[in-house]
């Protein structure tokens, strides 16, 4: 199995990870996310893999704060 890569057009810190030949997510538009790059899974980290088998994607932002993850943990 491989995995395709995204990076959205405006907030390119976000990334979207799908399976080959699967659709996009419901929620998410196309024409908002550009392909990037296509991995095999042994060259995907196991918890991208685990997330897109089990939901269908992998969401999330590269360069993370700690600030906002004090923010995520206080709710």
């Amino acid at each position: 199995m491989s995995y395709r890569f995204h990076v959205h057009h405006t907030r390119p810190a976000y990334r979207l990870v799908i399976a080959e030949g699967a659709p996009f997510p419901a929620a998410a538009r196309e024409e908002d996310w550009r392909f990037t790059i296509s991995r095999e899974r042994d060259d995907t980290a196991a918890d991208v893999a685990r997330l897109v088998d089990e939901t269908g994607y992998c969401l999330f932002k590269v360069g993370l704060s700690f600030e906002e993850l004090a923010r995520a943990e206080d709710g």
